[in-house]
């Protein structure tokens, strides 16, 4: 396919990353966005970066999640290189049991992720995994240590992605599609008409231009905080609950979820219960003012799956979407595969677990 315009409805990083990757293959894009780059989940992850675990892990997210990881580590070389820092950083993570049964999914865990290429889990019992950090709770049961993984500044990559594209921004609602056939000649926005040869959405949770797919928002929310005492490396977990130390000296402690529409509103109480539960696994630690305290949307799809190619019944419009909770772990294989399919028709991985048309 020779060089089309395209027009990417999106600007957090599966929008970023695909305008990132068409760039390079000398693609001119248009990114549409209603408020501005990063200004949804893509701005307010923490960005771990962890292909082991998550909603379709093991199993057929496992070859999306591992292409991904190996994308995040080109990407940092590659925007290093350009002078954009976007806060790669490989990072150890201690997960918590606090009962028998925690422990013993925990060590099911250690046997299962031991074999996994690039990564090392080691089991530690209690008072090994207090040496490692004295600051946890005195009553945990094991602790399953895993080295490999790594985190990102996700606000800073998406920037970095689109400033990098060279697209062009476009701020403003995108209602419409505009509709010849099977084909989307453009993308109608309050400003007009944005002519195109091809249409990616990365709208998350938003689902006016493809209403049929089963997306819906889950509420996440982080509180950053002042804490004394040295960093915590590595970084906490229990459960999907998670305590790290990030590279602005604060304290990042979440997350929520909850499924409350699309209310994007901080609340006391997710505040509260993530200070409880950062009490219950590190009661050792200070911790002092919330410098910050975000909610965000996550676009979860109904079977935990992402949906990730083009339309049924459209010969020109692709889905980047479905990210979930691991979206910025996801987003450069999003962009890079939808590049593949724009530009060369076909992709070198198999994405059919993740076909929009799997919902008929």
């Amino acid at each position: 396919m020779s060089a089309p315009e395209v027009a990417i409805v999106g600007g957090g990083i599966a929008g970023c990353a695909t305008a990132y990757y068409l760039g390079a293959r000398g693609v001119a894009c248009t990114l549409i966005e209603r408020d501005a780059i990063a200004a949804a989940a893509s701005g307010f992850a923490y960005g771990g970066l962890n292909p082991l675990t998550g909603a379709g892990i093991p199993g057929p997210m496992s070859p999306l999640a591992d292409w991904a990881f190996e994308l995040h580590q080109r990407l940092a070389e590659e925007l290093a290189a350009a002078d954009c820092a976007v806060g790669f950083r490989h990072r150890s993570t201690l997960q918590l049991a606090f009962s028998e049964a925690e422990a013993a999914g925990l060590a099911a865990e250690c046997r299962r992720l031991s074999a996994a290429e690039g990564f090392h889990a080691q089991a530690l019992d209690a008072s090994a995994a207090r040496r490692l950090e004295p600051r946890l709770a005195p009553d945990i049961a094991a602790a399953l240590l895993v080295e490999g993984t790594a985190e990102v500044d996700a606000s800073a990559l998406t920037h970095a992605l689109a400033a990098q594209s060279l697209a062009t921004l476009q701020v403003g609602e995108a209602p419409s599609l505009v509709r010849c056939g099977e084909r989307a000649t453009g993308v109608r926005t309050d400003q007009g008409v944005v002519p195109c040869q091809a249409v990616v959405l990365a709208t998350g949770p938003w689902r006016e231009l493809c209403p049929a797919l089963p997306i819906a928002p889950l509420k996440g929310e982080i509180l950053r905080l002042q804490a004394s005492g040295p960093p915590l490396l590595p970084s906490v977990g229990w459960g999907g609950n998670y305590a790290t130390t990030k590279p602005d000296g604060l304290l990042w402690a979440g997350t929520t979820e909850e499924h409350a529409g699309f209310d994007a509103k901080r609340s006391a109480a997710a505040a509260d219960a993530i200070l409880a539960r950062l009490r219950r696994t590190l009661p050792g630690l200070s911790v002092g003012a919330v410098a910050r305290h975000t909610a965000c949307l996550r676009p979860m799809p109904a079977d935990g799956l992402a949906i990730l190619g083009r339309l049924p019944q459209w010969s020109n419009v692709y889905v980047a979407n479905g990210g979930g909770r691991k979206g910025v772990l996801y987003g450069p294989a999003f962009g890079y595969a939808l590049t593949e399919l724009i530009v060369d028709a076909k992709a070198t991985h198999d994405l059919s677990p993740y076909s929009p048309g799997r919902f008929g």
